[in-house]
């Protein structure tokens, strides 16, 4: 029976030392990904950063880009060689934004699409 308390005991001092370093974790966590340090940007077809794009590409996972790069200049918005618009209408008023971080270029933390409607008086 001493060998169970002293692992007992052994086993607390575990569980002490995985509450610390969860303590700290979640404190480093919260500053680097406090929301005053990200930033909300658009993402355009002829501005961003083709890296950044294709990162959103990859992680999307609620609509995703089945059909490659000529889908995500769609969505965008952005014109062909033409200057025309791929999408049509729906392009046009297609919007989508990424959150980035200071200390992370060219990765996307979260990425949200958008689309803007028009209305219309009579």
């Amino acid at each position: 029976e001493g060998g169970e308390a002293g692992e007992g005991e052994r086993g607390e001092g575990l569980r002490e030392r995985w509450r610390a370093l969860d303590g700290s974790l979640r404190r480093l966590l919260s500053t680097w990904f406090d929301q005053g340090l990200l930033k909300l940007e658009a993402l355009s077809w002829e501005t961003s950063p083709a890296g950044l794009l294709g990162r959103v590409m990859q992680y999307e996972r609620v609509h995703p880009f089945t059909g490659g790069w000529p889908d995500l200049q769609r969505r965008l918005g952005g014109g062909d060689a033409d200057g025309a618009s791929e999408g049509g209408a729906a392009g046009r008023y297609n919007r989508m934004f990424a959150l980035t971080h200071p200390r992370m270029p060219g990765e996307a933390t979260d990425n949200r699409p958008a689309a803007m409607r028009v209305a219309t008086h009579d």
